[in-house]
């Protein structure tokens, strides 16, 4: 067990992946074995019958080769049964080379050599898609970065113990009978394949997922679709082709010098051999040991540079070489290194890196970008370098090394180019896969007279829902054109749409249409519209004679609706007025008329108070009337009636906390001050906290920050405040944030120390450990708000949100997304602490968070919940702790239960009372 653990670790793999890691494995392993064997005898049979000049025409072939392959393969795929499919591709893998040894035998012609030899590409694409598409569909973009270096590092040995057995067996056997080694060990990987597909059967049983998006029957044309309207399939694509065009350049610098040390076929072979078995070895630990590791250190993003650098700094160094001595045996050695160490990067991490950053796309566009990239780059980068190297001959007569390396340079640096722009493409990426709606508002322009004359048809056609949308867009701004069309909204048949015309008259002060208001009095039997109606009059009147009918009516409710609109007019002299007569309602003797007048103060709560309101707020006078007059409470609120709502509390905490909320910006100052004076206990500060945030002003955000520093257990409330807020960071504020969020991540790891050994006991573990999970989802909340708070609000929010979808591959996008937003150290934990893995992984990982002492007994951690350190549990986990530790008879210090008796929480003081009889 424990080296199998040491394995574990050493590879970067969790308990859970193992066995599929290994199926991978061992499947990569035989089928590289067999296509090694094949390209030994193929490779080392045409150099020895052909110059090596001869080569780039092979190149020539397997492109054209490559393309039909990756298309027929693109067909079938969308068509047939994905499990059947891929069986059937190894089949056929054996069966092709078994036919290319019998074929040996029957065609002797030179253009068997030619095309035998341009088929090792075949069967190496169809290996690539068959492999990668089956990893693709396992594994979301988190297990990609750790796992697709150590899967796809099968064929590294198996290349290397079939090299090896080549270098063996070729003097003996010759080259063309390793073609039937090839055959069996490809034969071999088929079980593996069956025990995957069978295991995994809800991924193989389609052709494609069912959110398939296509249903072309012609593949070339979905392929181009896809090429074109992707741009992340359509960059990642051209760098993979430059890529493969140095790597195929490399390749052919170092095989052009060789073949002239060697004259035949089997000298050939035992040097393919040797050569390719030693690079195998590096590969194999550079892959499996350095490149998870590397890919989660610095990020996919940055990955992708180190191959194309390190490509261009050898190169140099060659040049250089050259330029220092003519030595051409030196420059040959040199350019073998350079030829050993970018094949190793290329096949360690250039290509998992490469597939990883197509992790996040949804599964359809990942096998089609891999078909893309495979099946039409790659041979176009054949292409390419088959038709640049027969140029480079005829123009040369040859194509030696420092051509080459001239070459590669401007390849390396077109590289690097294409690299910044997927990176560019990977973030918006993430982002787009994360979430998928969006939101857009079309403007349109009143002057375009064919734009005029539609919205007037969409207004006298339209239903209720389109016009009153409609009204809101034309009431947005305010011009002669907007006024004309208003209009229009007011001899609308709908009493809806009229209501609201009506309002927003009122609310934007537009004097010019009070004449088609009063029309519409007259006209309108709907008693709501002319109420409201009376109060747009009353309210943009410019005269008390226009006013004097409505507000001396006899009918009481025409005379609030006059006084409600003279309260917001903008003439001094009937302001004075209203103000006036509602002082005379608010302090009447007369219940029906303070009635009458608090009903006028919350009509207009937003846009006026009344100073006789503060009285009745407290309510000595007559006390029934306070929870009236609190509902009258808004924006408008003065200090005096805010001063009188604060009295209220903590006798009459919710309807007080609700016209705080209703009066916004002008509570800050009262609640600051309430909350400095009166020390209120935790439910009631949370609750006035809370508000704070919700208010959002700079004024509240100041107030939020400065509790921010100070030592609370209102820290939690604090930070989703401030994130409720829309609160920036600044410098100052920032470096609290993130020595808060080092801090809950500590915490964090405690709690999964703690859910580490709860698990390994019974009841009544599972209860504890349930109300533990539910504090973590607590930190990882607490944790992506101070995020949204230091970094970028809209890409938290939507990390926030998969989190929330509860969906795999959502939650490993948006750790990814994480992971290029925040700060690196605090990320890397962060993902780790909430990433889909085993709690016993996540633990090891986190050892340098958590230096404590483990968790042995479950007395531990209910002492440590009970004395809520190092964090403030909530209530449902102490009350678990309280009800666990008699319930089920656990020792516990009886003290820390009668702190609990008094606790504001009544589920507290209960189940402490029960713990205690």
């Amino acid at each position: 067990m424990r080296t199998n653990r040491f394995w574990l670790n050493v590879l970067n793999v969790h308990t859970s992946e193992w066995w599929i890691v290994k199926k991978l494995f061992w499947l990569q392993f035989f089928q590289g074995a067999g296509i090694s064997f094949f390209f030994t005898a193929e490779f080392a049979r045409f150099l020895e019958r052909f110059p090596v000049y001869e080569l780039p025409w092979v190149m020539v072939l397997s492109s054209v080769l490559l393309w039909l392959t990756g298309l027929i393969y693109s067909y079938y795929e969308h068509k047939l049964n994905f499990a059947r499919f891929n069986e059937g591709i190894i089949i056929f893998m054996a069966a092709s080379m078994l036919l290319v040894r019998v074929g040996s035998n029957v065609f002797t012609g030179d253009w068997f050599y030619y095309f035998s030899l341009a088929w090792f590409y075949v069967l190496y694409l169809l290996n690539n898609l068959e492999f990668w598409g089956i990893a693709s569909r396992l594994f979301d973009i988190r297990q990609s970065k750790r796992l697709f270096g150590v899967i796809s590092s099968g064929d590294i040995p198996a290349k290397f113990i079939g090299y090896t057995l080549a270098l063996i067996f070729v003097p003996y056997t010759g080259t063309l009978n390793l073609l039937l080694l090839g055959v069996v060990s490809m034969l071999v990987s088929i079980p593996f394949f069956r025990s995957i597909s069978k295991s995994e059967h809800r991924h193989f049983a389609h052709a494609h997922p069912k959110q398939r998006v296509h249903h072309s029957s012609n593949t070339i044309q979905t392929l181009m679709q896809s090429f074109v309207s992707s741009v992340m399939i359509r960059r990642i694509a051209m760098i993979s082709m430059l890529a493969s065009a140095c790597i195929i350049l490399v390749n052919y610098g170092l095989y052009a010098n060789v073949k002239d040390a060697y004259s035949d076929d089997v000298e050939l072979a035992k040097f393919i051999a040797m050569f390719m078995a030693g690079l195998r070895i590096i590969a194999l630990i550079t892959k499996t040991i350095f490149t998870s590791r590397l890919t989660e250190a610095i990020g996919v993003r940055s990955s992708l540079f180190i191959t194309p650098v390190i490509l261009i700094l050898l190169t140099l160094m060659n040049l250089f070489a050259n330029w220092m001595s003519s030595d051409e045996k030196q420059i040959f050695y040199l350019f073998g290194a350079t030829s050993i160490a970018i094949d190793v990067l290329r096949t360690s991490i250039n290509s998992p890196v490469l597939l990883t950053i197509m992790q996040p796309l949804p599964t359809h566009e990942r096998l089609r970008a891999h078909n893309i990239i495979k099946g039409i780059m790659d041979p176009f980068a054949t292409l390419f370098c088959g038709i640049i190297l027969l140029v480079f001959f005829k123009m040369q007569q040859e194509v030696n090394l420092i051509t080459i390396c001239y070459t590669l340079i401007v390849l390396a640096v077109l590289w690097i180019i294409g690299i910044k722009w997927v990176n560019k493409e990977y973030l918006n990426m993430l982002i787009s896969t994360i979430s998928s709606r969006f939101f857009s508002q079309e403007e349109f322009s009143l002057n375009d007279p064919e734009m005029l004359q539609k919205i007037k048809d969409k207004i006298t056609n339209g239903s209720d829902q389109e016009v009153l949308s409609i009204l809101n867009m034309v009431a947005s701004k305010q011009n002669p054109i907007s006024e004309e069309l208003l209009g229009y909204f007011l001899s609308h048949p709908s009493e809806a749409v009229k209501l609201e015309t009506v309002k927003l008259i009122g609310l934007k002060q537009i004097v010019p249409l009070q004449h088609q208001l009063e029309t519409l009095l007259q006209e309108t039997k709907n008693e709501t519209v002319k109420l409201e109606v009376v109060n747009a009059i009353c309210s943009i009147a410019e005269d008390h004679q226009t006013i004097s009918p409505y507000l001396h009516n006899q009918d009481g409710a025409v005379r609030k609706a006059a006084l409600t609109g003279m309260l917001t007019n903008k003439n001094k002299t009937i302001h004075s007025e209203a103000e006036q007569e509602l002082e005379r309602l608010l302090t009447s003797n007369e219940r029906m008329e303070i009635d009458s007048g608090l009903q006028i103060l919350y009509t207009t709560r937003n846009v006026y108070d009344h100073p006789a309101h503060a009285a009745l707020i407290r309510g000595k006078e007559v006390p029934e009337l306070a929870a009236v007059a609190i509902r009258a409470i808004g924006t408008a609120a003065t200090d005096e009636s805010l001063q009188a709502l604060l009295s209220h509390l903590p006798k009459h905490e919710k309807p007080v906390i609700a016209a705080l909320l209703r009066a916004g910006p002008k509570a800050v100052g009262h609640i600051e001050n309430y909350i400095d004076k009166h020390r209120p206990g935790f439910s009631l500060s949370e609750q006035l906290v809370t508000v704070l945030g919700k208010i959002g002003t700079s004024e509240s955000k100041l107030l939020l920050s400065k509790y921010l520093g100070q030592e609370s257990l209102l820290l939690p409330v604090i930070i989703k405040a401030l994130y409720r807020s829309k609160f920036k960071a600044t410098n100052e504020s920032r470096q609290t944030m993130e020595d808060l969020a080092r801090a809950y991540t500590r915490y964090g790891a405690e709690l999964l120390h703690m859910q580490l050994a709860l698990n390994r006991k019974h009841i009544p573990s599972e209860l504890l450990s349930n109300a533990i999970k539910i504090e973590l989802h607590e930190i990882r909340e607490l944790l992506l708000c101070l995020f949204g708070c230091m970094y970028d609000r809209e890409k938290i929010n939507k990390v926030r949100n998969s989190f929330l979808s509860n969906q795999k591959e959502s939650i490993a996008n948006a750790m990814e997304l994480i992971e290029v937003t925040v700060r690196k150290d605090i990320a890397r934990y962060f993902n780790i602490l909430f990433e889909n893995t085993g709690i016993q992984e996540r633990c090891n990982a986190l050892r340098q968070l958590f230096t404590e002492k483990e968790y042995t007994n479950i007395d531990q951690i209910m002492g440590r919940i009970l004395t809520e350190r190092p964090i403030r549990y909530q209530d449902w986990t102490k009350a678990c702790s309280l009800y666990i530790s008699r319930k089920y008879g656990i020792r516990v210090d009886h003290l820390l239960f009668r702190k609990y008796i008094d606790s504001e929480s009544q589920l507290l003081q209960e189940t402490a009372r029960y713990a205690l009889a």
